[in-house]
C-alpha cells in the first residue's frame, strides 16, 4: 500500500502542461522544476468508488519550470513522454518498473534536445507527430523536427520569421503537419514533410492565440440553419400577435346616458329641415337618425372584503402547516436535481450522438444539456462535409473560431458575458479542447467549464453554449482528457485504443489547487484531488477526531484532510481536503491541534507569524493572527495548560494566552548553571515541559510553574525534536511502562536518535541517556511515538527515508523511501484498527499513506529518478581573455557606453599586509585559545560578572586548567605548504613566506602594547623579506604618515599615490612632500634610473589602495568597511584597534564571527567568541569539533563557568572519540618512499638484466 492523497500542484497558467494517457496515467509539470507522474491504482484495493493514485516525482527534471507535456502515441506499449521547459530544453522520458517492488517506477531521460536552449528561447509547444517523431517550436520562431530513432533534429526558421509563437498542436490525421498560434493572432498550418511548406496562414484572432485543438475526426458533417430557431420564432410571433389585438375585445359595452352631452348645445330648428317631407324609402339623401353609442369601459370589480381575505389567508396557512415536512434527504435530492451534476437521464440523450447532435443555449444552465433533434431546426437547413477542422481561441477575449482544411472560417463565437463568473478573481485564462467531434470544451477564462457542439451552427455561423460544471473556485486554466486523439466516424474511438467511451474522463486544473476528474457521459464528477505547491513540513492527526489530519504546507496554506475508511475499516481512502489560506500569508512550517478545544488549530510560518484556525464548519474561515514576538522561521510550537501556546523560534521562547487576545505574549528564558540558553524546540507534557537549546541541551521544566527541574546535554548541535512517550496507549488499559522515555533528535552530524529516560538513580529525578538509534544518513527531523503500541518510534530525515524503530530492541523494523527527497513530516493514523498505518509528507509535495508491514528494511531500495545537477558557478576567465574579448569603452560610441557591472568579487591578497598572522590563523591552535581564555578569566570585568551571578555558579581560576597536549609552534605547518593545494586567483600576486614563522596571534586581541608588538613584528618581517610595498601600507594603517614618507624617500619609492596621501597631515606638509618627490625624480634621472619614474606599484591592489585613500580623508569607518567586504577581518580589526575605536573593532569581530560560521571554521569562530568575552559560546562552539585538544579546552571553559553538566558531556564525547580511534602499531609503520635517484638506479639495473638476457 502506497497511496498518495495530496499531489504536487501543476504549474499555473500552463495550458499545455497536463497530459492524460489512455489508461489513466496523469503527467504534468509540478512545482518549481519538478515532473509529476500519477499512476492509477486498482480501485478494488481502495475499497471505494474513487480512483486512487500513486505519485512519482522528479524533483529537478529541468533547470526551469515545465511549460508543456505530451504523451507518446505508442502508450502503453512503450511508456514514453516528452517535456519542454522554460530553459529551452526538451527531453523524452521513460517509465521503467522496479524489480521486486509493486507499483514503483523509475523515471529516466532517454533523449534530450538542446536546440532551443542554445538559442535561449522558451519552448512554446511540443508534440508527438508519430511514435518516432517529435515537433517542437520556440518563442523565437524555430520549429524543430526531431527524429527519435536516429536522434537527429532538423531546424526550420523560415516559416514564422518575425512572428512569435505562443502555442502549437500536431495534427492527429496528417503526419508532420502542425498548427502554430502566434502572439500576433496569426495561425500557421505547416507541413514539415520534406523541405516543408505552409499549408495556409490566416489571421485567426485579434489577440494572442491561447490554444489550438484539432478535431479528433478527420471528416465531419456540419449542419447550418437558414432561419432562426423555433423558440426564437415563436417568441417573435407572440409579440406580433400581441400588437394586433382588437381593442373591442376588451372591456364591457354600455349605452351612454341622456345627460352625457352638454346641454349648452343648440338644438336643430325644423324650419330649415330639408328632409322633413321626404319619405323613408325615397331615393336620395336621407335624414340622419340618432342611435345609441356603445362605449367599452373597464369591468368594474366589486371591492374585496378584508375579512374574507384574512379567512382565505388563514386557510392557506393551515393547509401548508398540515403538509408533511420534507426530510434532509429529500432536500438534498431536490438540490441534486437542480445541480449541474444531476444524475437524471434525459430521454433525448439516449440517442446516438452522430444521429442527433447536441446544441446548447447561450444561458448558463445547471441541468443536463438538451439534445437537439433535426425537427428543432426551424425552416430549411443545409449539411456540409468539412475536413480537418481546427479550433482556436484568443487569450484576451475568449473568441472561438473553427477553421476548415482550406483555411476558411466555418464557425465563430465568444463565450457569453453572462456565463462568466464575475466573483472569480485573477487573470483570464482561456483554453479549449476538442473532446469529441460534436463536443468542444472551453475554459471560460474564470472558473467554469463550458461545452458546445461545433457541428451545428445557426444562420449567423454562431455556436451556442452550455455550462458543464463550476466546481473550481478560482481560475480554471488547463483541460486534458484520456479520449483518443484520432476517432473514427463509425466508432466512438480509435481502434488501437483500449479505453471504451464510457471510461473517457476530462481533467481540469484551477488556481484553487484542485484537479477535478469529470465524467461527460453521466455529467458527474469522478473525483476532486487536492494539490499543493510547496513542501509538506508537518503532518499531525487530530487528538479527538481520528479521521482529521492537518498539514502545514509551504505554499501559504493549511490543509485538513477528512479521511474516509473502506467498508471493512482496514484502509484509509480519499476523502475531502480543505484548504485554509486566508490571513495565513506565508510558508507554514509547523502546526498543532488543541488537545481539548475542538477544531482549534494553531500554526506558525517562516515569517514569524503565529495564528489560529477554526477548522469547524464546511466553509473556509479566515485565520486569526496573533501578535508577532519572534524573528525568523518558527519550527516548533505546542499547546500547554488550557489555552497556553508555546512557540520557539530565533533562539527565543514565548507564551501566548489564546483566551486573552489583548494580552501581549510573554518571553520565557531558561537559565542553567548561570548561563541563558538559546532555545530551538519546545514540547509540553503533563509530566514536564521540554526545552531544547541550540547547543544540544535539553531542559525539563515544571509544566505549570515553568521552573527549571533538571537539564542535560544530549547533543552538540541544535535540538530539532523532542517527544514524550505516550502515558497510555490505545492497546492497553494501564499506564505504559515506558512513559518516562523521551526521544530526542538534532542536527548533529552523527545523525543519531537518543532516547533519554527521566528517572531517579539515587541523585534525584534527572535526564539520563538510555539508548541511541543510528541508521539515518542525514539529519533527523521529526519524531513520533506510536499511540497504539508501546516503544514504537517513527522518524523522518533529510536522507528521504522514514524509519520505524523498535526502541526496546534498538533496531529498525521498516524503511519507507518513496519521497525521493527530504521526508519532513509524518504521523501515525489515530484509528486503533489502523495502528500500523503511517501518513507522511516531504519535499516532493506529496502526502502518502503506507503500512509498516509492506516495507521491511531488508527489501529497502532507494528509488532515485534521474535529475539534472544544480547549476555550477561560472568558471573564472583569465584577464588576458577578458581584455581580448571586451572592447574598450573609449572605442564605443557615446550611446553604447553603458554602466559597468561587477560580475565577481575580487579577492585581495590576505598575506600582503599580515603574512605571518594569517598563517598562524590558518592553523588555529588550542594553545592560543587557552591563553586567550586565561587572559579573559583574569580580567577584572570577567571576575565582576562572575561575582554578580548566582551563588550556585562557581568560578574557576586559571590554575585549575589542566595541561593540554597541543601542537608546538615548530610543528605547525601551513596549508599553503601543500604542493597539491590549489592557488587562489587574486587581483595581484600575494606575498609568499620563505620560511614558517609562528606568531602568538592571541596578542592581537590583547592590550595596546601587544597590538604594537604585532605591528612591529610584521614590519620587521616585511623589511627582512624586502617587501617595501607591504611595509609602507602597514605604516599608513598605523597612521605614521611622516615615517612612511621618509622611508619611501630614502629608497626612491615615492610615487603619485603616496604624494596624494600627504594632504591629510597639512597643506604645508603636502608642499614638502612634493619637493621630496621632485628631488627624487632629479636624482633618478641623474643616476640613470629614468625607467623607474613611471613605474606603477600596486600596493596590495585596489582594496588596500581604497582603504588608504579613505584613511587620508579621515573616513575610518569607510576604510574598515572596505576591508571587511574583502574578507580582510584581521586587517580591519587591527586598523580599528590601532585608531583606538573599540566599538568599531567589536563590529568587525561580529562580522568575522558570521563569516567563520558560514565557512564552518569552528576554531576561528571560538576565537571570535573569546575575543568578544563570551566563554560559554566559545565552549559550545568548540564542542562541535572532533579534535581532542579542542574538546579539552571546551571542557575546561565549561568548568571555569561552573557548567559541570556541560563539562561532563564534553568529557564523555572526548572519551567516545578516543575509544573509537584505532591505535597504530609501531611495527606496521609504512616504509619511506624511495627517492627519485633510487628509482633511476633500479630502472638501470632492470635494463642491464634485460640486455644480458638478450645476449
Amino acid at each position: 500500500m502506497n497511496e498518495t492523497i495530496v499531489f504536487p500542484s501543476p504549474n499555473w497558467f500552463q495550458v499545455s502542461g497536463i497530459a492524460v494517457s489512455s489508461d489513466g496515467w496523469l503527467i504534468y509539470g509540478g512545482p518549481s522544476k519538478s515532473i509529476c507522474v500519477l499512476q492509477p491504482l486498482n480501485s478494488s484495493n481502495n475499497g471505494s468508488g474513487n480512483q486512487s493514485y500513486q505519485a512519482h516525482v522528479v524533483t529537478r527534471g529541468h533547470s526551469e519550470k515545465i511549460a508543456c507535456v505530451d504523451i507518446s502515441p505508442d502508450w502503453p506499449k512503450n511508456k514514453f513522454f516528452i517535456t519542454g521547459s522554460v530553459d529551452g530544453s526538451v527531453k523524452q522520458w521513460s517509465l521503467q518498473s522496479v524489480e521486486h517492488a509493486q507499483n514503483d517506477v523509475i523515471i529516466k531521460s532517454t533523449h534530450s534536445l538542446d536546440v532551443h536552449q542554445n538559442e535561449k528561447e522558451v519552448v512554446a509547444g511540443i508534440g508527438y507527430s508519430n511514435e518516432s517523431c517529435v515537433i517542437s517550436v520556440g518563442v523565437f520562431g524555430n520549429i524543430v523536427k526531431w527524429d527519435l530513432k536516429s536522434n537527429v533534429a532538423k531546424t526550420n526558421n523560415k516559416f514564422l520569421r518575425k512572428f512569435k509563437p505562443s502555442c502549437m498542436a500536431c495534427s492527429p490525421h496528417v503526419p508532420f503537419q502542425v498548427a502554430v498560434g502566434t502572439k500576433q493572432g496569426v495561425v500557421f498550418v505547416i507541413d514539415l514533410s520534406g523541405q516543408g511548406n505552409v499549408v495556409y496562414k490566416i489571421r485567426a484572432q485579434d489577440d494572442d492565440i491561447a490554444t489550438l485543438s484539432w478535431c479528433p475526426q478527420y471528416e465531419v458533417l456540419l449542419k447550418r440553419s437558414f432561419k432562426e430557431s423555433i423558440k426564437k420564432s415563436n417568441e417573435v410571433e407572440k409579440l406580433k400577435i400581441k400588437d394586433e389585438i382588437n381593442p373591442n375585445d376588451s372591456g364591457v359595452g354600455k349605452n351612454l346616458p341622456d345627460d352625457s352631452f352638454d346641454e349648452s348645445i343648440v338644438q336643430e330648428d325644423d324650419t330649415f329641415d330639408i328632409y322633413k317631407d321626404h319619405e323613408p324609402d325615397e331615393f336620395g339623401h336621407k335624414k340622419f337618425k340618432p342611435q345609441d353609442i356603445l362605449v367599452k369601459v373597464v369591468k368594474e370589480k366589486e371591492p374585496n372584503d378584508f375579512l374574507a381575505e384574512c379567512m382565505k389567508l388563514k386557510e392557506d396557512i393551515l393547509k401548508i402547516k398540515n403538509e408533511s415536512e420534507q426530510s434532509v434527504d429529500n432536500l438534498v435530492e431536490a438540490l441534486d436535481k437542480t445541480h449541474v451534476d444531476s444524475d437524471e437521464d434525459s430521454s433525448d440523450t439516449s440517442q446516438d450522438d452522430n444521429d442527433k447532435p447536441q446544441h446548447y443555449k447561450g444561458k448558463p444552465r445547471y441541468n443536463k444539456a438538451k439534445v437537439w433533434d433535426n425537427e428543432d431546426l426551424h425552416g430549411e437547413s443545409s449539411a456540409h462535409v468539412q475536413k480537418h477542422l481546427l479550433a482556436t481561441i484568443g487569450s484576451k477575449y475568449g473568441s472561438v473560431k473553427i477553421w476548415s482544411k482550406s483555411g476558411k472560417m466555418v464557425a465563430c463565437s465568444v463565450v457569453a458575458s453572462n456565463i462568466v463568473n464575475k466573483k472569480a478573481k485573477g487573470p483570464n485564462c482561456f483554453t479549449l479542447l476538442w473532446y469529441k467531434p460534436n463536443v468542444l470544451l472551453i475554459a471560460d477564462g474564470k472558473s467554469q467549464l463550458v461545452q458546445c457542439n461545433p457541428l451545428i451552427i445557426n444562420w449567423k455561423k454562431k455556436i451556442q453554449w452550455s455550462v458543464v460544471h463550476t466546481l473550481h473556485k478560482r481560475g480554471l486554466y488547463a483541460i486534458a482528457t484520456n479520449a483518443p486523439r484520432l476517432q473514427s466516424p463509425d466508432k466512438s474511438g480509435d481502434e488501437s485504443s483500449d479505453c471504451p467511451p464510457d471510461q473517457w474522463r476530462v481533467w481540469t486544473a484551477g488556481q484553487d489547487r484542485n484537479l477535478i476528474c469529470y465524467n461527460m457521459v453521466t455529467n458527474k464528477k469522478v473525483g476532486v484531488y487536492n494539490t499543493c505547491g510547496g513542501f509538506i513540513y508537518t503532518v499531525q492527526s487530530c487528538p479527538y477526531d481520528a479521521k482529521s489530519v492537518a498539514m502545514s504546507v509551504g505554499d501559504g496554506a493549511v490543509r485538513i484532510w477528512e479521511a474516509d475508511t473502506s467498508e471493512d475499516d482496514t484502509k484509509l481512502t480519499l476523502g475531502q481536503v480543505t484548504s485554509f489560506w486566508q490571513n495565513v500569508q506565508g510558508k507554514v512550517l509547523t502546526l498543532c491541534w488543541h488537545p481539548t478545544k475542538e477544531n482549534l488549530l494553531a500554526f506558525a510560518t517562516g515569517e514569524s507569524r503565529v495564528g489560529l484556525i477554526d477548522a469547524g464548519g464546511k466553509t473556509e474561515r479566515p485565520a486569526r493572527t496573533l501578535a508577532t514576538a519572534l524573528r525568523g522561521g518558527i519550527y516548533s510550537m505546542c499547546w500547554g495548560h488550557e489555552f497556553d501556546l508555546y512557540v520557539a523560534g530565533g533562539g527565543q521562547l514565548v507564551r501566548y494566552c489564546v483566551d486573552k487576545p489583548d494580552k501581549d505574549p510573554v518571553t520565557m528564558t531558561v537559565e542553567f548553571e548561570g548561563q541563558k540558553w538559546s532555545l530551538s524546540a519546545v514540547s509540553w507534557h503533563s509530566r514536564g515541559m521540554l526545552c531544547g537549546s541550540d547547543s544540544g541541551g535539553v531542559a525539563l521544566l515544571e509544566p505549570y510553574s515553568r521552573e527549571l527541574v533538571t537539564a542535560a546535554f544530549v547533543f552538540s548541535k541544535m535540538i530539532h525534536s523532542m517527544e514524550w512517550h505516550p502515558q497510555q496507549t490505545s492497546g492497553s488499559s494501564e499506564e505504559s511502562p515506558y512513559k518516562d522515555l523521551i526521544a530526542v533528535s538534532s542536527l548533529d552530524k552523527s545523525f543519531d536518535i537518543v532516547i533519554v529516560e527521566y528517572v531517579d538513580k539515587g541523585d534525584g529525578l534527572k535526564l539520563h541517556k538510555w539508548k541511541s538509534l543510528n541508521g539515518h544518513t542525514n539529519a533527523v527531523l521529526q519524531l513520533v511515538w506510536n499511540p497504539h503500541k508501546d516503544a514504537l518510534l517513527l522518524s523522518t530525515s533529510h536522507d528521504s527515508s522514514i524509519r520505524v524503530w523498535d526502541v526496546l530492541a534498538g533496531t529498525c523494523i521498516a524503511i519507507f523511501g518513496r519521497h525521493v527527497q527530504s521526508s519532513l513530516g509524518a504521523t501515525w493514523s489515530a484509528l486503533p484498527q489502523l495502528s500500523s498505518t503511517v501518513l507522511s509528507g516531504g519535499a516532493d509535495c506529496c502526502l502518502r499513506v503506507w503500512r509498516v508491514e509492506d516495507y521491511p528494511p531488508e527489501t529497502y531500495t532507494e528509488v532515485k529518478h534521474e535529475i539534472i545537477p544544480k547549476k555550477l558557478k561560472k568558471k573564472k576567465v583569465k584577464k588576458d581573455e577578458e581584455n581580448e574579448e571586451a572592447p574598450k569603452e573609449t572605442d564605443l560610441p557615446l550611446a553604447a557606453q553603458v554602466a559597468a557591472r561587477v560580475d565577481k568579487k575580487f579577492k585581495a591578497p590576505k598575506q600582503f599586509l599580515l603574512a605571518t598572522l594569517h598563517k598562524s590563523l590558518t592553523n588555529c591552535s588550542a594553545l592560543c585559545l587557552r591563553k586567550m581564555a586565561e587572559r579573559l578569566i583574569q580580567s577584572e570585568d570577567f571576575q565582576q560578572n562572575q561575582t554578580n551571578n548566582s551563588e550556585k555558579t562557581s568560578t574557576k581560576t586559571t590554575d585549575e586548567f589542566e595541561t593540554i597536549e597541543v601542537l608546538k609552534p615548530e610543528d605547525i605547518k601551513s596549508d599553503t605548504d601543500d604542493p597539491e593545494a590549489k592557488d587562489e586567483e587574486f587581483e595581484v600576486n600575494e606575498v609568499k613566506e620563505t620560511e614558517d614563522v609562528y606568531v602568538e596571534y592571541w596578542k592581537v586581541f590583547g592590550n595596546t602594547n601587544d597590538l604594537n608588538e604585532m605591528f612591529e613584528f610584521e614590519m620587521q618581517r616585511h623589511v627582512e623579506q624586502g617587501r617595501l610595498d607591504s611595509c609602507i601600507m602597514l605604516s599608513i594603517f598605523r597612521g605614521h604618515i611622516d615615517a612612511m614618507i621618509q622611508f619611501a624617500s630614502q629608497r626612491n619609492a615615492l610615487c603619485p599615490f603616496l604624494v596624494s596621501l600627504s594632504p591629510c597631515v597639512s597643506f604645508k606638509y603636502w608642499k614638502d612632500v612634493t619637493q621630496l618627490y621632485l628631488a627624487q625624480i632629479e636624482r633618478m634621472v641623474a643616476t640613470g634610473q629614468r625607467h623607474r619614474i613611471g613605474e606603477n606599484k600596486s600596493y596590495g591592489g585596489s582594496v588596500y589602495r581604497r582603504a588608504a585613500l579613505m584613511l587620508s580623508l579621515h573616513d575610518l569607518r569607510g576604510a574598515v568597511t572596505v576591508l571587511v567586504d574583502a574578507d580582510l577581518f584581521p586587517e580591519a580589526y587591527m586598523l580599528a584597534k590601532a585608531r583606538h575605536v573599540d566599538a568599531l573593532a567589536e563590529e568587525v569581530l561580529h562580522a568575522w564571527k558570521v563569516d567563520c560560521f558560514r565557512n564552518g571554521r569552528i576554531e576561528a569562530l571560538a576565537m571570535c567568541y573569546l575575543a568578544l568575552g563570551n566563554l560559554y559560546k566559545a565552549a559550545t562552539t568548540l564542542v562541535k569539533s572532533n579534535k581532542q585538544e579542542f574538546l579539552t579546552v571546551a571542557a575546561e571553559l565549561a568548568k571555569a563557568l561552573g557548567q559541570d553538566t556541560f563539562a561532563t558531556h564534553i568529557e564523555d564525547k572526548k572519551s567516545l572519540i578516543v575509544s573509537e580511534t584505532p591505535e597504530q602499531d609501531p611495527d606496521e609503520d609504512l616504509k619511506p618512499l624511495p627517492s627519485k635517484i633510487d628509482l633511476m638506479k633500479h630502472s638501470i639495473e632492470i635494463d642491464g638484466e634485460d640486455s644480458e638476457s638478450e645476449d
